[in-house]
């Protein structure tokens, strides 16, 4: 029995070890050690109270976080390795110099299907800012989104709770804001409402903070976000627009009219207010101090800042201007403005094929008296007409002739817009 185990014991070691050999080549080829690159690691910083205890704050520049591991290890786990397989970390508490700027914190990659030494982060440290901790206060600043309330309603006022807030951060970061906002939605509201809203920080440069630069924020309220409260105005058109004036125009000349432009206006206010403008006759007097005619002889205009003379309560609508501009007329004694259509200024000589089109619907004229009296001229007395010998299509500023009955001149001579263009088929 002994003889026969020991029989030919050479070729069974042999036989042994090349099974062995061929067992591993076997293995290794059909999953064989590779080394691979995984990207967008995102780097988790530990014990970020190890630097406040000390009154500075930890911060990482936006993208520094990320590192790309390198993984060795065989081929059926490291294909089947993701960026949310490996976890990477750097314990501030692994710092061995705070003397260098900026600081650098070793990596470590952890993953349960490969040991840390076959996994190597690139880069091996983390760079780490150590800024003083800062406290500053912010009022909140409250605006209204793009969104509009129901036709028929503005928002009329926008108030937050709390109206301020402290904020605590790294000192270099909380040193670049310039103000906190929240933008509250009002799209479609048809009463008052409250409206928990999301705060934003705003730069030096009037850019928003990142969410990262954000990260490092802290508040004394449990989140960055205020109650805002939304009163919504009645819309009232139709306001009219009017006013006197105060001064003596040069002796020979009267005031003839004032013509504010716009004449009207829309505007939004609590309901008490828009009461008191309706027994005002819902307009909005200029004071008479405001137009001082003291010595003129010509035509002139005032800006008027409208808004300044709005009551308490009333406000103009969104897209109304808070200019209106009063247009006076000064014309010498004995003369008047008549207005009369365009339509009826004859067109002479107008070129064959092209059509007469007046860019205004009315041409204002000045008339003195010589002789007959103003009170018995009719705007149909008055013969309007241009010449059009030359002209070709195209628009032109153009001499209007006048005929007058006897007994009245031109204060001036008038000129209108007037277009040559093809006819329309049909017309």
């Amino acid at each position: 029995m002994r003889k026969t185990l020991t029989n030919n014991l050479l070729l069974k070691v042999v036989s042994l070890v090349v099974a062995v050999f061929v067992w591993l080549l076997v293995v290794n080829v059909d999953d064989p050690i590779i080394t691979s690159q995984i990207s967008n690691v995102i780097v988790q910083v530990q014990n970020e109270a190890y630097i406040e205890s000390g009154g500075k704050m930890s911060m990482i520049e936006e993208g520094e976080n990320v590192v790309t591991v390198e993984v060795t290890g065989k081929r059926s786990i490291v294909d089947n390795l993701s960026a949310e397989d490996l976890v990477a970390t750097a314990d501030l508490k692994q710092i061995v110099n705070m003397n260098t700027d900026p600081i650098m914190v070793p990596i470590t990659v952890n993953c349960s299907k490969l040991k840390s030494e076959n996994m190597v982060p690139n880069p091996r440290n983390l760079s780490v800012d150590i800024d003083e901790i800062m406290t500053q206060e912010y009022i909140v600043t409250v605006v209204s989104g793009e969104g509009q309330p129901a036709k028929g309603y503005e928002i009329g006022a926008l108030s937050a709770s709390p109206d301020k807030i402290k904020i605590t951060g790294p000192q270099s970061l909380v040193r670049k804001i310039d103000k906190v906002v929240a933008t509250v939605d009002a799209t479609n509201l048809r009463e008052d409402a409250v409206k928990p809203v999301g705060l934003k920080i705003i730069d030096r440069n009037q850019v928003e903070f990142s969410d990262s630069q954000m990260n490092y924020l802290k508040y004394d309220t449990s989140v960055p976000e205020v109650n805002v409260s939304v009163d919504l105005w009645t819309v009232r058109n139709d306001i009219a627009i009017k006013g006197g004036y105060v001064g003596e125009v040069a002796e020979g000349y009267k005031v003839d009219k004032i013509t504010f432009t716009p004449g009207h206006i829309s505007v939004a206010g609590r309901e008490g207010a828009l009461e008191a403008l309706a027994a005002a006759g819902n307009s909005i007097q200029a004071p008479d101090e405001t137009i001082d005619v003291s010595g003129k002889t010509a035509d002139f205009e005032v800006k008027i800042n409208i808004e300044n003379l709005l009551p308490e309560d009333i406000k103009l609508t969104k897209d109304t201007s808070d200019t209106v501009i009063a247009a006076v007329s000064v014309l010498p004694q004995d003369s008047q403005e008549y207005s009369i259509p365009t339509t009826s200024i004859a067109g002479e000589n107008v070129p064959s094929g092209l059509q007469l089109v007046y860019e205004t619907e009315k041409l204002l004229i000045r008339i003195r008296e010589n002789g007959s009296e103003l009170d018995q001229l009719k705007e149909s007395d008055i013969k309007a007409s241009v010449d059009l010998t030359g002209k070709t299509e195209g628009s032109y500023q153009i001499p209007v002739k006048i005929e007058l009955p006897a007994g009245y001149t031109l204060v001036e001579q008038p000129s209108t817009v007037v277009k040559l263009v093809e006819p329309v088929e049909g017309d």
